[in-house]
């Protein structure tokens, strides 16, 4: 038992001597750079030697510069951190106390990729977005749109459709025009923003927008068939078989477009227009659900 106690206290004597044990008389400094060769100030430089028990930790200073004098030889491992930049890692052997050591100068790179704030930003944009917190939602795109203003094709939209959640139609519409402007020869974002201005309750914008497409232009039927969807929602009959009408006009295959054009003619008590779509699409799908809902409604019109 005595000759247990006796290790034991020579046990816990030795611990914080051995936690010391990188201490010495031995001196490292060096500075930061950013890629140009520019100094960063407040990095962080640690040194540890995992031999020795540890080591400390030294901030740079304004220029990038960082010195730190009292320690042993060692294998010194540095790690070299500093915000907005990629950590880098190297080890620097110093062979005795009395070793005259070069700078320990290190380079630090900005990170590939979008920055962690912008991603940041955008996620909870979607997010408040998705969940129609329209104040969030903005706040968040406009921290997209400061930190990256190349990204407007992305974000106008939806700040438009923030914008006039939160019952501001002004700035609703000048970013509906920002999202036109940003590209005009593109026809589907004038579809989208027309379909956002009318969902948005923006409804002259939205038919502004509409009247400004260059139908000659317009390969294929979506935007019109979602329009028309929008319409068919809105109560809007006759505008829903005005665009599913141009949505078959570009694929006379398409039978989704037939069927819910023929459930608006019913709405206008066309019946025998409903009848006519109805039976078009059994004959392009007779196996697909729509002929299936098609047959359904015949059924109920004779």
């Amino acid at each position: 038992m005595k000759r247990f106690l006796l290790a034991f206290a020579a046990t816990a004597l030795a611990a914080p001597v051995l936690a010391q044990d990188w201490k010495g008389a031995g001196r490292l400094q060096g500075k930061v750079t950013d890629p140009d060769g520019k100094g960063i100030a407040n990095a962080t430089v640690k040194l540890d030697c995992p031999t020795r028990g540890g080591g400390t930790t030294v901030t740079t200073d304004k220029k990038g510069n960082w010195a730190y004098l009292g320690l042993v030889g060692c294998s010194w491992n540095v790690d070299v951190a500093a915000e907005g930049f990629v950590t880098k890692a190297m080890v620097v052997n110093m062979a005795s106390e009395q070793s005259r050591m070069p700078p320990v100068n290190i380079q630090l790179d900005k990170p590939q990729g979008p920055p962690p704030e912008l991603l940041e930003a955008v996620k909870k944009g979607d997010e408040a977005f998705a969940a129609k917190n329209w104040k969030l939602a903005r706040e968040n795109y406009e921290k997209v749109l400061e930190m990256r203003p190349d990204l407007g094709q992305q974000v106008y939209q939806k700040l438009a459709q923030a914008y006039a959640g939160e019952g501001n139609s002004v700035k609703a519409v000048e970013y509906l025009e920002k999202s036109i402007a940003a590209d005009p020869s593109r026809v589907d974002l004038r579809f989208a923003a027309a379909q956002s201005a009318l969902e948005s309750g923006l409804t002259d914008k939205g038919m502004e927008l509409l009247a400004s497409i260059d139908e000659t232009q317009v390969k294929g039927p979506d935007g019109y068939f979602n329009l028309a969807v929008y319409f068919l929602r809105a109560a809007d009959s006759q505008k829903a078989i005005e665009y599913f009408s141009k949505a078959i006009a570009r694929d006379e295959k398409l039978s989704e477009a037939y069927y819910w054009r023929g459930m608006s003619y019913i709405r206008e008590n066309q019946v025998a227009e409903a009848k006519a779509d109805m039976q078009k699409v059994i004959d392009i799908d007779p196996a697909g659900e729509s002929a299936g809902k098609a047959r359904n409604v015949l059924e109920q019109l004779k």
